[in-house]
């Protein structure tokens, strides 16, 4: 093959820029992903169902990886809002704290 049957392929200079901006902006986003926390479980969610409304939060003891966390439960039904701790979830163990008749804290708010 001689020198004249040969092609040569020439590089536009603006494509090669942005093909190298592209790769770099890749790499960058793929570094950044491996940075994420991973999908930890979070208090302070909420559900209803059947008159029941189950609330949860961080009591604000406990360690930033082991908080302790208190369960609000609403019975609508009989007017109750009662409330358990969980102190650590690997006991699997939740304990009752208190509980009250909602309507006489109301009496009493209205006095």
């Amino acid at each position: 093959m001689d020198s004249r049957t040969r092609s040569r392929t020439s590089i536009n200079p603006a494509s090669a820029i942005l093909w190298t901006c592209a790769f770099a902006l890749a790499a960058l986003v793929i570094v950044q992903a491996g940075k994420l926390p991973g999908n930890p479980a979070y208090a302070e969610m909420g559900v209803e169902s059947e008159g029941f409304t189950l609330v949860t939060a961080s009591s604000g003891r406990g360690d930033d990886a082991d908080p302790y966390e208190l369960l609000y439960v609403l019975d609508s039904r009989d007017e109750v809002l009662l409330v358990y701790e969980i102190e650590d979830a690997r006991q699997k163990q939740v304990v009752f704290r208190y509980g009250h008749f909602l309507p006489a804290w109301f009496r009493t708010a209205r006095r």
